[in-house]
């Protein structure tokens, strides 16, 4: 065991095959959740209330809230995901369900931007074969095919994204795979300690990332100026933080070199995370909402096989949210944010009381 690092503990370390033996992460939302939801979106409809600007004063949830709140707690300080099923999407406009899903999570975090553009919500669908599109959402979506999509059906490595909570609503599930796969940031921790402590020490020292920063108009990619680590130490468990493919744009474009084990550690988080029973794996059904906790859970999908039908397209909504955070003592500062301006970014702070 390396020496100085101690293993992570806590119920932020989990496995697949033990999450297997339960449904305890799922919400399953009963008639009367289903009737709180529907008055609380025709209120809003009423009032006219843009979706970024709903709080969970405006979308009263009377006895769904302390589900919600329990669920809440459960992603700061538990396993760090879950999911809320029985979603009637088919009944609800998209319109409705972006402001469904957002509703439902004012009550687990603070929504955040998720670009400098100012998007609040995503459309996670494929449109490779697009060439042009009259529907007005989905533009910035085209424009960002070889990001967001994977009409082929590649699966996406495993990686966190540049927020604390992400949400992926599903209006559509794609023709057959695409399941997702979750793994405990702390148990890969553990797993690389027991087995490669050098290399879990090189996801300590981090790496440099390569990406727009944040005020920059010429759209000119910058180096980080210091390595962001992989892991941080999270009271008696870690954080983590990976995004691979930015990681590896700047050792492309900067000509970053590593050491060996540096590398290597890179794989092995890849293959510690691929180990047999260690990822939790289950396939979003149409009306699920999935809330995950980067800094505690990284995440990863399937291949799939889609529809050749726009209409019928496997089809998510995501939303990123900062945590609503009692106290901020002993908890790592917030995620580096590579897509915020830094105005957008002072005033996620200021939502942490970090500032």
């Amino acid at each position: 065991m390396a020496k100085g690092i101690d293993p992570a503990t806590g119920p932020a370390v989990w496995t697949g095959v033990e999450l297997s033996q339960n449904d305890d992460w799922i919400i399953k939302l009963t008639p009367s959740d289903l009737k709180e939801l529907d008055a609380a979106l025709l209120s809003i409809q009423s009032k006219n209330i843009p979706v970024q600007e709903i709080t969970t004063n405006d979308f009263l949830l009377p006895h769904l809230s302390a589900r919600l709140q329990a669920f809440a707690e459960e992603l700061e300080n538990g396993r760090g995901f879950g999911v809320i099923r029985g979603i009637p999407v088919e009944n609800y406009t998209e319109e409705a369900c972006k402001i469904i899903s957002w509703g439902l999570c004012s009550y687990l975090g603070t929504g955040v931007p998720q670009s400098r553009q100012g998007e609040w919500i995503n459309h996670v669908i494929d449109l490779s074969d697009v060439a042009n599109t009259t529907k007005p959402d989905f533009v910035r979506a085209l424009s960002r095919t070889e990001l967001r999509s994977n009409y082929e059906g590649g699966e996406l490595r495993w990686h966190t994204d540049s927020t604390e909570l992400i949400a992926l609503f599903c209006l559509k599930k794609a023709k057959s795979g695409g399941e997702s796969r979750l793994a405990s940031s702390a148990k890969l921790h553990n797993m690389m300690l027991e087995k490669n402590p050098a290399c879990l020490q090189a996801l300590y020292d981090g790496y440099y990332y390569m990406s727009l920063p944040y005020d920059d108009k010429t759209k000119t990619l910058k180096l980080s100026s210091d390595r962001i680590p992989v892991f941080r130490r999270r009271g008696k468990s870690v954080s983590c933080y990976y995004i691979p493919q930015v990681v590896e744009r700047a050792i492309d474009r900067a000509n970053i070199f590593y050491t060996t084990i540096e590398n290597d550690a890179r794989d092995l988080i890849q293959s510690e995370a691929n180990t047999p029973g260690i990822a939790h794996e289950f396939l979003l059904e149409q009306g699920d909402l999935e809330v995950i906790n980067n800094l505690i859970v990284m995440h990863a999908r399937k291949r799939y096989e889609d529809y050749p039908n726009l209409d019928e397209r496997r089809h998510l909504l995501r939303l990123w949210m900062a945590i609503k955070r009692k106290t901020t003592a002993g908890i790592p500062s917030t995620l580096p944010n590579l897509y915020l301006t830094s105005e957008q970014f002072r005033l996620r702070l200021k939502h942490e009381q970090i500032l």
